[in-house]
């Protein structure tokens, strides 16, 4: 397997977290439209604008994990893999 270089592991995350950042902001933005003009299904994509804006860290841990396994970084990948089980124990209290 060829080395994963820390270059591509911090685009890696950067895309990860622009991606993240980017379909709350679309979907914030159309549910304050929807909103606006008194749509029900404003509501709705607030709500799941939200949910992506919240699930935006969980998602860069999954890229943090991938990202250190793959580059044969065991001891991080089982850390950052420690930190997503936390996150969902928070979510399900």
């Amino acid at each position: 397997m060829t080395a994963f270089s820390q270059k591509d592991f911090a685009k890696l995350i950067q895309r990860t977290l622009l991606a993240g950042v980017f379909l709350s902001s679309l979907l914030i933005f159309a549910g304050f439209v929807f909103s606006v003009s008194g749509s029900p299904a404003g509501a709705v994509l607030l709500r799941a604008g939200l949910l992506a804006l919240l699930l935006t860290p969980a998602a860069r841990v999954v890229m943090l994990i991938y990202g250190y396994w793959r580059g044969g970084e065991t001891y991080f990948a089982l850390a950052s893999f420690t930190v997503l089980a936390l996150l969902l124990v928070s979510m399900l209290i």
